[in-house]
């Protein structure tokens, strides 16, 4: 197989771009229209996923170690998708839709490629491609010997902490087991459209999640003013590594900064060192103004509340400092400013590793800040689930099960 030849080819299709994405869907679909209900209907965003994802392969194709690990991943994430036939019986993805995908994969390389497309480049991509495929069924069949597909979560609560925020607490039919600082891919059934989210709860006993929602497009804007108690939503597997190392270096101090609902990944990771011995942690949270602070009554009392393990008075009282913080505040007594202007207020952090979640635009800057005052880069973690992205390019399967009946554990 001609490595060079399949890099030179995939470079000539990637500069299509979406255009090379459209075809090859456009194809899939021509050839097995059953797969179209397995997408959503606003295609936009899935397109730069398949780009991603292939690029993602052909990047690491001599690479037998990474390409066996994201191929296995990527197969493992891909049993969530699921569409129907044509008596709207359920279908999931099997051998037959990995075979499809390999005739749109080659019909849209060779439409791109043009004469360059010779009988030996074809048989090097087919040749790639049945590789992958196999390394991906193989991912598919380990994951199902240990977890379903994915989770029928059934919403037992709603709270509007404002206009266009929601927290909403959700019990899946099996035990969901995740890190804190993961996210999960979630889905409203009748909108056949996945976006991730992350719990702001550390696992429990009962098998809940919490999720906070700000409605900022027309998935979110669903969730937050459509959804009520008895709603049923599918849960995906949890993805994320960067947030969810946060005890990599369990002897430093810890700086976490967020903004809006990037409180929630934080949130879990704080009552998960609040069940053990603490850890001297500082958690910054910025808003515009106070409202933007929707979350600040639970924080102030996970703050006071004292962790499990502690041993000392001393370390009760030092192990989480919460401060809020906010740009306008009149008759705000609090902090004033963007939340990583007043964690540099606070002190140094050339000793702590830190964790930042927010916005793109909240996180870009708040780097940067950091940066800019010292901090090693390699300090700073954080976590991004556009929805144009594909996390399990970078993320490994979240926790395994002890065992396959623990996923039965919780109804």
């Amino acid at each position: 197989m001609d490595v060079i030849a399949l890099r030179r080819s995939w470079n000539q299709l990637a500069v299509a771009g979406p255009e090379a994405a459209k075809y090859f869907y456009a194809t899939l679909f021509l050839t097995a229209p059953e797969t179209r209900a397995m997408f959503p209907a606003d295609m936009r965003y899935q397109e730069d996923k398949v780009l991603a994802a292939l690029g993602h392969i052909i990047t690491n194709i001599d690479d037998p170690d990474a390409l066996t690990a994201f191929a296995q991943r990527l197969g493992a994430d891909h049993r969530r998708f699921h569409g129907s036939d044509h008596e709207g019986r359920p279908v999931q993805l099997a051998e037959r839709h990995y075979i499809w995908v390999g005739q749109a994969l080659l019909a849209t390389l060779e439409h791109f490629v043009g004469p360059g497309w010779t009988p030996t480049l074809r048989a090097d991509w087919a040749t790639a491609y049945q590789a992958v495929a196999k390394l991906m069924l193989a991912g598919a069949a380990r994951s199902e010997r240990v977890a379903p597909p994915f989770w029928q979560a059934e919403v037992i609560s709603t709270e509007r902490r404002r206009a266009d925020i929601c927290v909403f607490t959700v019990r899946p039919n099996y035990l969901c087991n995740y890190l804190p600082g993961q996210s999960l891919p979630i889905q409203v059934p009748t909108m056949r459209t996945w976006r991730y989210l992350s719990p702001a709860n550390a696992p429990r006993p009962d098998g809940t999640l919490e999720f906070h929602v700000r409605a900022t497009g027309r998935f979110s804007t669903h969730l937050v003013r459509r959804t009520a108690a008895g709603d049923t939503l599918l849960l995906g597997h949890p993805v994320g590594t960067a947030l969810s190392s946060y005890d990599r270096a369990p002897h430093r101090r810890l700086l976490l900064i967020a903004g809006g609902t990037g409180v929630a990944p934080l949130r879990a990771i704080l009552e998960q060192l609040q069940r053990g011995s603490g850890r001297p942690t500082t958690l910054v949270v910025g808003g515009k103004t106070p409202d933007d602070l929707y979350d600040h009554q639970a924080l102030l009392k996970l703050a006071a509340t004292a962790p499990e393990e502690a041993w000392s008075a001393a370390q009760d009282e030092q192990w989480l400092r919460y401060v809020p913080t906010v740009e306008i505040g009149w008759g705000w007594d609090g902090e004033v400013g963007r939340a990583v202007h007043t964690a540099l207020r606070l002190g140094s952090w050339a000793d702590a590793d830190i964790l930042v979640c927010g916005s793109p635009a909240m996180t870009r800057s708040t780097i940067t800040a950091l940066t800019a005052s010292g901090v090693d880069p390699a300090r700073i973690l954080t976590e991004s689930y556009d929805h144009s992205l594909y996390p399990p390019l970078s993320a490994p399967a979240g926790p395994t099960p002890r065992d396959p009946t623990t996923w039965t554990g919780v109804r």
